[in-house]
Formats: structure tokens, C-alpha cells, sequence
């Protein structure tokens, strides 16, 4: 028996597969360490062949199963069952890893396995027809201290979702009957993922952050992960069928861990922010498909705390994008959310426009604001408004007293919200506000300790970004 299974689902890679083969065949592994359990989910290429051709040459365990077309989740599914390891992983088959990545990880496992819920891997990019890998991931800052264990009860913000770089412990994986959902096509894995940690009541995330997994990008764009804009499944199914099942489930045995939120928050950054752009405007849905996904943002979102909400700090999820998600939630917006100047005028987000009141001392003035409502799935409950006023006034929205924030020299918006909000929360030094468009954070390591040496490089790179970000203010004056 091996100590990894690795399950590897196949459908159309025949193009890719070589990759992860020639990086699997260099591992240099014991006889005992590793078998590759390949999944032919009926794909119409030579994919099945390459991988039967490839464990004959090798000699290394594992075999072929053969499927009807079903899915990756039941290929995955399959693959788990016939798994024989003890600890199971599910790469995909675009996809490759270093020549020691099974190496670093056995070793990992073996000494803090007992200690650990699950493994995590650094996944860093390859983005065709590029050559070179980038460690670019939004969730890097988890590594910046080397290998470490790290409560997701304490530090909810570590978090995992995919499953293609995560080791599970195979014994736990039969013990739970957790299953890939075949009903779903989108965050499937981030759903599988949650739903084995919820048999935890504090479950400890494993870091191994010098096995370095690659995922590809491909520039054919024929992936899942690029259909997913595509599929309504991604704005409502994901949400209505998966995250909002889960927490009701959690909500009724005790209360949803503040990871689980982080989770749902996480995939509100890939959602919400590009409905603004474009390119990544939901245009596949209709009205009916918009409101589906807004009862269905609401429904996870209730179980989202309001502290929880705008202490997030895993990606710069922009606070406009919080405060939809308050609203969704059925609360009214905090009364620390400033009306933030910008010149002469004053920004705000309300949730009455015809609520706001600008006063200079006990004078009531008139300012006629600008009043425009964004477009996340045609909402109506978060609207922009603006007007100017004079220094000194006083602004007072939804029927509570905002105050006025000025804003840093050279901060666009967004930074100016990100600054504030990180100074209500305490969560401002050492850190870098984020501009609009910015998903990774910048900001010093959190969680326990790890590598001091590591720690120091990363707090060199964040000096660094902070200077150039400086030096780009004055330039731009």
C-alpha cells in the first residue's frame, strides 16, 4: 500500500498530460510512496492511453479506471474509492508539479501528519503562452512564513478551496462519506473541502510551502475553470444549492465557523467586483438568473457576522462589495462607513439617497447629490451618492451621523475606503491599502510564527511595494 494516492481525473488532455507525467516520472520517490490512480471520464482523445502507456513504463502503482462520461466530480469520486493510500490528493491532469513536490510533501506528513486536518500545497501559475511560472496565487501570503500548522478557528482568513493541491487523510475521507457533488459545476472542490473540515471543531490546516504545485492556465481557454462565467450554475447553483446548504447545516449544530464565512467571502471576490468590468459582467443571465443570484448571495450572507464581514483580510474584497453583502444580509450599513472626500465633493454608499443630509453647523445646506446605483445583478439596495460640500460638514445617511474622512494624498477611492476601514478594525500598520482592481493584500505575515528568515524576506518585499507605491503618489502628484 502507498503512503499518497493521487487521483487523477481525464477528459481531453491528451495535449497536456505529458506535463504532469514527465513531472511525476521525476520524483524520485520510494517504491512504497506514491500510486497515480487515473480516471478516464469517457474522454474521446488519447488521454487513457497516454496514462496506461506511462505506468508500464514507469513501473510506478496505480492503474487506469474507465468510465462513461460523467463529470469531474464523479471521475474524482471513482478515483477516492479505488484510492489505496493513505493520504489521498486529487491533482488535475493540465496541470503539473515540481520534481520534489511528492518528496516535500511525504516528509511533511509524516512528521506533522497526526496534527493536522489537511495538507496544502503553494500553487503558483502558469499562464499560456507564457513559459515562466509565477507565484502570483491571491492566497501566497499563507506560505510567506515556510511550513507551518495553522488553526482555522484563530485565524479564520486561512482557508482552503481547491482540492488539487491538498492532501486528505484517507482514513478521515471514509470515515465522514464526504463525496465530490456531481450536481455542481462550480466550486464543487472548495464545497468538498468545507463540508469534510466541518466534522472538525477545530480543524488545522498543514502549509507546505516548498512543494510547489503549477496550474495552468491554458490559452486554448477550453478549461472548467474558464467556462464558469459561462455557466449560470456559477452565479446561483454554487451559492443556492452549495455554500447555503452547508452553513444552514453548520447554523443548526452550533453556529458557521468563521472560516466558512472567509470561504464564501473569498468567492464574493471573483464575483462581485467584475460585475463592474466588461469582461466580467454576468451577461449569461437574465432577470430572472439575477435575481436568483441575489436570493441566493442573501441566503449565504445571512450567515456571514458583521464583524466577520468587514475583518476579512484574505483578498481586497472592495468595501462597496461588503456593504452589499450587509445589505443582502437584511442589516443596515455600519455607521463608522464614512462619506470619504475626493476634492471638493464627498462619496458616500446609502441605502435611501433621499436620506442624506449635509449640514455646517446647525445649517441644514443644499446639496443635490449625484445618485447612481452599480450593477451587481441589478440590485436596489446600495446606491452611490455624491455632491459637493464645503470643509466642515457634517453628513448624516440612513438616518445615522457618517463621518467625514479625508483622504491621503494621491489614495485613489478604493484606497481611501480600504485605509479607513482598516483603521476601524485595527487592521492599518505595516499594511498597503488597496487600490481598485487589487485582489492580493499587502500586508505583514499573519499567523503563528513559521520561519524567521522567511518572514524577514517577505517584510523586505511589502518595504519595498510600499516605497514604489510612494514614489508612484509623488510622481503622479
Amino acid at each position: 500500500m502507498a503512503f499518497i494516492s493521487a487521483v487523477v481525473p481525464l477528459y481531453r488532455v491528451e495535449r497536456y498530460l505529458p506535463d504532469l507525467l514527465r513531472s511525476l516520472a521525476a520524483q524520485r520517490l520510494g517504491d512504497d510512496i506514491l500510486e497515480v490512480i487515473f480516471v478516464d471520464d469517457g474522454s474521446p482523445d488519447g488521454s487513457a492511453r497516454l496514462a496506461q502507456e506511462w505506468l508500464a513504463q514507469t513501473r510506478t502503482a496505480g492503474r487506469v479506471i474507465r468510465q462513461a462520461n460523467a463529470g469531474v466530480s464523479a471521475a474524482r469520486n471513482a478515483g477516492m474509492d479505488a484510492a489505496t493510500g493513505d493520504w489521498v490528493t486529487f491533482p488535475d491532469s493540465d496541470d503539473f508539479v515540481a520534481n520534489d513536490y511528492f518528496r516535500r510533501v511525504a516528509r511533511f506528513l509524516r512528521r506533522h501528519g497526526d496534527q493536522v486536518s489537511l495538507a496544502s500545497t503553494r500553487l503558483v501559475r502558469l499562464r499560456e503562452p507564457e513559459t515562466r511560472v509565477r507565484d502570483v496565487h491571491a492566497l501566497k501570503f499563507r506560505f510567506m512564513a515556510g511550513d507551518r500548522r495553522v488553526s482555522m478557528v484563530r485565524f479564520p482568513d486561512f482557508f482552503q478551496l481547491n482540492v488539487a493541491s491538498v492532501f486528505f487523510r484517507r482514513g478521515d475521507l471514509t470515515d465522514r462519506g464526504v463525496r465530490f457533488r456531481t450536481n455542481l459545476h462550480a466550486s464543487e472542490d472548495a464545497l468538498f473541502v468545507a463540508e469534510f473540515l466541518l466534522h472538525e471543531v477545530e480543524p488545522v490546516l498543514g502549509l507546505v510551502a516548498g512543494a510547489r504545485y503549477v496550474y495552468r492556465r491554458r490559452a486554448a481557454a477550453d478549461s472548467a475553470i474558464d467556462g464558469f462565467r459561462r455557466d449560470p450554475d456559477t452565479y446561483i447553483g454554487r451559492f443556492r444549492d452549495g455554500y447555503a446548504q452547508l452553513m444552514e447545516r453548520a447554523a443548526a449544530s452550533g453556529g458557521v465557523p468563521e472560516w466558512l464565512q472567509a470561504m464564501f467571502l473569498y468567492e464574493c471576490q471573483w464575483l462581485l467586483p467584475v460585475q463592474l468590468t466588461a469582461d466580467g459582467y454576468a451577461s449569461v443571465l437574465d432577470a430572472d438568473g439575477q435575481r436568483a443570484t441575489l436570493d441566493a448571495l442573501a441566503a449565504c450572507a445571512a450567515h456571514v457576522d458583521e464583524d466577520r464581514l468587514f475583518r476579512y483580510d484574505a483578498t481586497a474584497l472592495p468595501l462597496e462589495s461588503r456593504l452589499l453583502l450587509q445589505l443582502l444580509a437584511g442589516r443596515p450599513i455600519p455607521a463608522w462607513v464614512g462619506a470619504y472626500r475626493r476634492g471638493p465633493s464627498l462619496d458616500l454608499a446609502v441605502a435611501d439617497p433621499t436620506s442624506v443630509e449635509v449640514r455646517t453647523g446647525d445649517e441644514r445646506i443644499d446639496a443635490v447629490g449625484a445618485v447612481s446605483t452599480p450593477d451587481y445583478f441589478g440590485q436596489q439596495l446600495l446606491h452611490r451618492w455624491s455632491a459637493a460640500a464645503p470643509g466642515g460638514a457634517r453628513v448624516v445617511a440612513d438616518g445615522a451621523a457618517r463621518p467625514v474622512i479625508d483622504g491621503v494624498r494621491g489614495d485613489s477611492p478604493g484606497q481611501s475606503q480600504d485605509r479607513h476601514r482598516r483603521r476601524v478594525f485595527g487592521q492599518l500598520r505595516g499594511a498597503v491599502p488597496a487600490r481598485e482592481g487589487e485582489v492580493r493584500v499587502w500586508k505583514p505575515v499573519p499567523g503563528p510564527l513559521g520561519s524567521p528568515w522567511r518572514r524577514l524576506v517577505w517584510d523586505a518585499q511589502l518595504v519595498l511595494h510600499r516605497l514604489a507605491r510612494r514614489i508612484r503618489r509623488r510622481r503622479n502628484g
